[in-house]
């Protein structure tokens, strides 16, 4: 585990972990969190961008378009 690994979040304050599943708030849709691409950015920042991929369809969402489901 990365010593300035950045922590992002879902929209009910759940930290995201690659390896758990996921939902798409928008359209209900369940995958997997593959990684979480935040290198080199704030924690604010991360929270912003287009930071986890998704297993499945390979996409990337904002972890505020995300809720944690395990």
């Amino acid at each position: 585990m990365e010593v300035n690994m950045v922590k992002v979040y879902d929209r009910n304050r759940n930290q995201i972990i690659p390896g758990k599943r996921v939902m798409v708030a928008q359209t209900g849709e369940i995958d997997v969190a593959k990684a979480i691409h935040a290198e080199g950015l704030a924690p604010i920042q991360a929270e912003r961008e287009r930071v986890v991929e998704l297993l499945h369809t390979g996409e990337r969402h904002v972890p505020f378009d995300l809720v944690r489901l395990g």
